[in-house]
């Protein structure tokens, strides 16, 4: 099953000279040289980005610092001081040899089919409390350029506390920390009509809006016609509980500001299988650094001490604006050089928790 197995939080970021590597943008996206005393003169450029060399630095974008110093696409990020490795032991998008590491899309893009519509299937996955995933209302969006909802596609769905409507995996989840004896109730959902080779975001809410699902938006979904069998495409999406957020909060020693938005995500390699020793950053203002988690799957709180993504890839941040661009990138250390582990676009909503896996570069990244 794909999907993305979520967190929201913030990390530190560590604190690195800058690099002698050429960069001719430098002057252009805020590396001059009397930013931090000239050490942004010539900040790292990564491999495998030259489809984004011509961007421009958003309005209010942060700026290189010695603490940020990739130019990952015009978002600038810490550089990596570890060399990549696929996360081994794992529930969900593990692998069984971290040292092999599949940057096969990041230079040259796979091909996009022919757009059809298409069933999605999967489960509704708890981030980490809860018992059960009923009461969750999922929706699928087109995903705008600059990161805001396109249309609604497809129908929609609403899990219930069914077991012959909405049949949970089998056998039930235990490996949550908060599960109850017996095992959590991943409820089973349907979508009709979705178009494959189409970016997208999922969204999943709580169907009654009684407070027991934060809104979660969840980007980078891209169905690739090789990926679809009899006209379907597995896929588990992700819920919240909102009581979830207050813990990583109070974990993180911060306070969610209402009116501004939370980040979550991941960085898997081009096989779809997590990393760990990836760095991440937005261009837009968030509060604090970007958090990045423990590797423990069974309850992942923020590491005050990690500087890059454990082999659970999460990262997150807090308190975001809303209603505009946010570029995020990811960047890792692979066979000698700083690699572009994938770049987009999404937006912050009120409240609300956004989301973004990291896949490599997709086929519309050109």
């Amino acid at each position: 099953m794909r999907g993305s197995f979520l967190l929201v939080g913030l990390g530190i970021v560590a604190i690195v000279g800058c690099s002698s590597t050429n960069n001719t943008r430098g002057t252009t996206d805020g590396g001059t040289s009397g930013v931090d005393g000239g050490t942004c003169a010539s900040p790292i450029t990564p491999t495998d980005d030259s489809y984004c060399a011509s961007c421009t630095p958003a309005a209010g974008a942060q700026q290189c610092s010695s603490a940020m110093t990739v130019d990952a696409c015009c978002v600038w990020v810490a550089a990596p001081t570890t060399t990549l490795q696929r996360g081994t032991n794992l529930v969900y998008f593990g692998g069984t040899d971290p040292n092999a590491v599949d940057t096969s899309c990041l230079a040259t893009p796979p091909t996009a089919g022919a757009s059809q519509m298409v069933t999605v299937k999967g489960y509704v996955k708890l981030f980490s409390s809860g018992n059960d995933s009923a009461g969750v209302l999922v929706q699928a969006y087109q995903a705008n350029t600059d990161g805001s909802l396109g249309a609604a596609v497809g129908t929609s769905y609403t899990t219930v506390m069914d077991d012959s409507m909405d049949p949970p995996q089998m056998p039930l989840v235990t490996f949550l920390k908060n599960c109850p004896e017996g095992g959590c109730k991943f409820r089973s959902y349907t979508l009709t009509n979705i178009p494959t080779e189409t970016p997208l975001v999922f969204k999943t809410s709580d169907s009654m809006n009684a407070g027991t699902w934060s809104d979660l938006y969840d980007y980078n979904i891209y169905i690739s016609d090789s990926e679809v069998t009899a006209g379907v495409y597995d896929y588990d999406a992700s819920c919240l509980a909102s009581s979830d957020i207050g813990v990583v909060a109070a974990a993180a020693g911060l306070t969610p500001d209402p009116t501004k938005g939370l980040l979550a995500g991941e960085v898997h390699d081009c096989g779809n299988v997590r990393l760990s020793g990836a760095t991440v950053n937005t261009d837009q203002p968030h509060e604090g650094q970007i958090w990045y988690f423990t590797s423990d799957e069974a309850d992942p709180l923020p590491d005050q001490s990690a500087t890059s993504s454990s082999v659970l890839s999460l990262f997150g941040g807090f308190n975001l604006p809303v209603g505009t661009p946010i570029h995020l990138s990811a960047v890792g250390e692979w066979q000698g050089s700083t690699v572009l582990l994938g770049t987009d676009t999404i937006q912050a909503f009120p409240g609300a928790v956004s989301v973004l896996t990291f896949h490599g570069r997709r086929p519309y990244q050109q």
